[in-house]
């Protein structure tokens, strides 16, 4: 159940991880869209931390390794780099060096998505789906 938990969880994450970002990209002439981005990205990182949560006691009740593989370190380190990205993010508002920061949000946050893509393939090829 909790092995099921975290593909889920991480997942859905992932979606609302693309949503956000895809409401920053295309939606920035709209009105609200970086309501729509915090709050999507808010809450897919809300749900990535509970999906570690799960495969963390799912590993521990069956006595396996936490990080035996690439896809166990890319995907902590992408769920580190997202953390950093929401961040760095809520602090470019108060920052004195502005582009900077919002240049550092905008490419950490395509390396975080690109890092929650590779770990779910290789969580697809650590189960045999690929």
């Amino acid at each position: 159940m909790f092995f099921t938990l975290h593909i889920l969880l991480m997942a859905i994450s992932t979606f609302g991880i693309i949503a956000g970002v895809s409401a920053a990209m295309f939606f920035r002439k709209k009105k609200n869209w970086l309501k729509i981005h915090k709050t999507v990205n808010l809450i897919s990182s809300i749900g990535a931390a509970a999906g570690i949560v799960m495969v963390f006691i799912y590993i521990t009740s069956t006595g396996g390794e936490h990080f035996d593989g690439f896809h166990q370190i890319i995907g902590l380190t992408a769920f580190i780099s997202a953390a950093v990205t929401m961040f760095l993010g809520f602090y470019q508002f108060k920052a004195k060096n502005k582009p900077a920061i919002r240049a550092t949000h905008r490419w950490l946050g395509r390396l975080s998505l690109m890092m929650f893509l590779t770990a779910i393939i290789m969580g697809l090829i650590l189960i045999n789906i690929i």
